[in-house]
C-alpha cells in the first residue's frame, strides 16, 4: 500500500513537471487589440450601429456600468447587466439622439494591467468636434475587459466627465 501511494505521487510530480508551461503575454500585441476594440466601440456608437457597438461587450448579468456627466439631468447613470445598457442604446440610436456624433477622441495618460483574460485598462478622454477641433469634454475613464473566445470584451465601463469648466486645457 505504502509503495502505491509513493508511485502514485512520483507520477502526479512527473506529470505536473510535463506540462507546457504557458505562453507569455505579448502585451503590446494585447494593447493593440484593447485600443482597437476600445476604438471600435466609439465608432460604432457614433455612427449608432447596434450591433457593431454590441459585439464590443460582454452581454452578461455581470457587466457593469457606473459613469457621471454634468450634462445628464441626474448626472450619474448606471447599468447592471448588459441587457439594461443594450436596451438603453437601442432606443437612443433608433431615436438617433446620440450626441457628439462625428466626434474626434484623443486618449491620453494611459494605464493598462493586462493578464491572461482579463484587463483593466484607464485612460484620460479629450473629445472634440471633428472640423472646428473645439474641446466637447474631458473624461476620465476605466474599462475592465475580459477575453472570450480569444476576443476582449468590455465588462466594465466607467467614465467621469470633468466639469466644463475643467475642459479647457
Amino acid at each position: 500500500m505504502k509503495h502505491t501511494a509513493l508511485l502514485f505521487f512520483a507520477l502526479a510530480l512527473l506529470f505536473s513537471r510535463c506540462q507546457t508551461p504557458e505562453a507569455p503575454l505579448d502585451l503590446e500585441a494585447e494593447k493593440a487589440a484593447i485600443r482597437a476594440v476600445i476604438a471600435k466601440e466609439t465608432e460604432s456608437y457614433y455612427r449608432q450601429d447596434f450591433d457593431a457597438w454590441k459585439s464590443t461587450y460582454l452581454d452578461d448579468p455581470a457587466f457593469r456600468k457606473y459613469g457621471y456627466w454634468e450634462g445628464f439631468e441626474h448626472k450619474v447613470e448606471y447599468c447592471n447587466g448588459f441587457a439594461a445598457l443594450a436596451e438603453q442604446k437601442k432606443k437612443q440610436f433608433e431615436a438617433n439622439a446620440t450626441i457628439w456624433k462625428g466626434s474626434t477622441e484623443e486618449r491620453q495618460n494611459e494605464n493598462f494591467r493586462i493578464s491572461k483574460d482579463m484587463a483593466w485598462y484607464t485612460f484620460e478622454q479629450y473629445s472634440y468636434e471633428k472640423d472646428t477641433r473645439k474641446l466637447l469634454g474631458v473624461s476620465l475613464e476605466t474599462r475592465i475587459l475580459e477575453k472570450h473566445d480569444g476576443a476582449w470584451k468590455i465588462a466594465y465601463l466607467g467614465y467621469h466627465y470633468l466639469p466644463d469648466t475643467a475642459a479647457v486645457r
